[in-house]
Order: C-alpha cells, then sequence, then structure tokens
C-alpha cells in the first residue's frame, strides 16, 4: 500500500540515515543536527541565529534551542555587537574549535561509508533530487 508513497518512503530513509549519523556523533555527545549547526558556527565565526536558521532550514526557534544546548556544553557562545542590541552573533568556544578535527573526520567517514553502501554516483543523485524537490516545494509554498 505505501510502496509508491514519498512520505512513507522519504520518512523511512531519514529515520536509517538519522541512525547511522547519531551513532557516528554520539562520541562527541552531540546528535546530528546539534552538530551541523556547530559546524556551521565554526565555519562561519559570527553567523546570526537568523542566518543559522535560514542555512539549516529550521525555524529560528529550534536553531535557539539548539544553541543553548552547545551553550551548555561550552561549544558555543553568544556576543552582542551589532548595532541592534537584540540581534547577536555565535562564535565557536576554544573548547570548541578543539572539535573541529574530529567533526570533520567524523563528516568524512560519514560520507564515505555511505557512498560505499549505496554508491557515489546514486548518492549524488538523490542529493541533487532532494535538493532540487525541497526548493520546488518552498517554491510553491510561498
Amino acid at each position: 500500500m505505501f510502496e509508491q508513497c514519498l512520505y512513507f518512503n522519504a520518512i523511512k530513509f531519514s529515520r536509517q540515515i538519522n541512525s547511522l549519523w547519531e551513532e557516528a556523533y554520539r562520541p562527541l555527545g552531540l546528535s546530528p543536527s546539534h552538530a551541523y549547526a556547530f559546524q556551521f558556527v565554526l565555519q562561519q565565526p559570527g553567523i546570526t541565529p537568523k542566518n543559522l536558521a535560514e542555512k539549516m532550514g529550521l525555524n529560528l526557534s529550534t536553531v535557539t534551542r539548539f544553541v543553548d544546548s552547545l551553550m551548555a556544553k561550552k561549544l558555543v557562545e553568544r556576543r552582542k555587537e551589532n548595532k541592534d542590541k537584540r540581534e547577536c552573533s555565535i562564535y565557536p568556544t576554544t573548547s570548541g574549535k578543539k572539535l573541529h578535527a574530529d567533526l570533520q573526520l567524523i563528516s568524512k567517514n560519514l560520507h564515505k561509508k555511505i557512498r560505499e553502501l549505496l554508491g557515489a554516483e546514486d548518492v549524488n543523485s538523490a542529493i541533487a533530487l532532494i535538493k532540487d524537490f525541497s526548493n520546488r516545494i518552498i517554491s510553491e509554498t510561498e
């Protein structure tokens, strides 16, 4: 009944991928979502929560919770440095920067593993198709 259902199959695949990613990031005490948010901060120190939310395709409230969690782990800090005092920027802490190499290695290993399991060409095609689908849905709903 559900073999042709995009929603059912996308969620099933998402759970499988999420399980692999959770296992990989567990040693750092991070969920995959927190790890990706943190990597954005490492790549762009001073990113605003609003920009981080846009890059991740998440609501600002969700990103705020991620930042709060990363702050509790002493991986990032907020700084008020803009003219608008309501806006803050997010920076990695010194201890957070020490995890950068570990995060890069985990990402590299995950991407290698998934390409070995599914085939590099198929993974690249799937990523392109998923991005296209996502962009089409976003443009339709705006």
